[in-house]
């Protein structure tokens, strides 16, 4: 599949935005994908000037350095702008909250880019509401944000160009080993970011948590021609399970949540299985499964007020893992 024209000049946009220092048109061609390796010097200039000029009137700064005899290139972050944005008081409030919260969490990748868009909006916006007087910042749940946050950056990039990845991966089991996918989308979850892609040893689609990540290298050969074809039609959203939900078997569970777990049950149940009132302040969520560890650890960590009610083995995971906790920490 060919990168599109629009495809094109978001990785000319990426690129300038990211390089350490001016570059010029050849490292450009080199390393921008969507412009052909077969096309001669006139035709990239063509095509180079055209997306320069859609990328300027989206608002881009793009400074050209004369310094030696090359022409380079740089965006200039703090010229760059956008056309006027009309916002409401109560939206400009909702965005700096949610701004706020994700610059809250150190394992999120894009922190720098995020913090100059916020103090632009705040500059412009007639609502002086501190974002942080909004939201309580995000917490990460990962032992190592500062690293994942880097590790998704990376892969996002890798997503953007379609160049496959290897890393060495540790599954919840404790077993490691090494692998090499097509990276297809990312998406987090309570505090976790997670990786869906093609694994041809595998020859599936499998869920990476980037937390168990290490050792990530990117493609880098060859760095203007993908490595693979995204599915037409893929979605993300549609891998955005809870985490004892992947595997290759799956059964279905049944929970009563009562008192806080019911007062929050659209929340804890996140769009996944059924959810139906029984009796007054109280529900049955029939969900699928996969995993009946990580479930019982969920459930641990998702009550009080949730009841196993089905199947006695998945109630049984749960009391002998609490047993445990009781045991190790008294």
């Amino acid at each position: 599949m060919s990168v599109t024209a629009s495809e094109r000049i978001v990785n000319l946009a990426l690129f300038l935005a990211s390089a350490r220092r001016p570059v010029s048109a050849q490292e450009i061609a080199a390393g921008v994908a969507g412009y052909p390796a077969d096309q001669n010097a006139a035709a990239f200039g063509r095509m180079f000037e055209r997306d320069k000029e859609d990328l300027r009137h989206a608002g881009l700064v793009i400074e050209i350095d004369r310094s030696d005899t090359v022409e380079r290139y740089r965006v200039d972050v703090d010229a760059t702008f956008s056309e006027d944005l009309k916002l409401e008081p109560v939206e400009a409030v909702e965005l700096r909250a949610a701004a706020a919260a994700m610059l809250g969490d150190p394992s999120f990748p894009y922190a720098e880019d995020l913090r100059i868009a916020l103090a632009k909006l705040t500059a412009a916006s007639d609502v002086r509401v501190r974002a942080s007087a909004a939201v309580m910042p995000a917490l990460s749940a990962d032992e190592d944000p500062v690293a994942q946050g880097a590790a998704v950056a990376e892969l996002t990039r890798a997503i953007g160009s379609r160049k496959r990845a290897s890393f060495a991966y540790t599954g919840a089991a404790g077993r490691s080993s090494q692998r090499t996918v097509e990276p297809w989308g990312l998406f987090a979850r309570d505090g976790r970011w997670y990786l869906v892609a093609h694994d041809p040893a595998a020859d599936g689609v499998r869920v990476f948590a980037v937390s168990r990540v290490g050792e990530l290298v990117v493609e880098s050969s060859r760095p203007k021609t993908p490595d693979f074809d995204t599915p037409a039609g893929f979605d993300v959203r549609t891998w955005m399970l809870m985490p004892f939900q992947y595997g290759p078997h799956s059964r279905e569970a049944t929970l009563r949540l009562t008192g806080p777990a019911a007062h929050r049950a659209t929340a804890l149940v996140a769009g996944q299985g059924t959810l139906a009132a029984d009796g007054r302040d109280a529900y049955l969520w029939r969900v699928p499964f996969a995993d009946e560890t990580l479930m019982a650890r969920w459930i641990a960590a998702s009550g009080p007020g949730i009841e196993v009610v089905a199947p006695g083995s998945l109630r049984d995971s749960l009391v002998a893992g609490l047993r445990k906790v009781v045991e190790q920490h008294g």
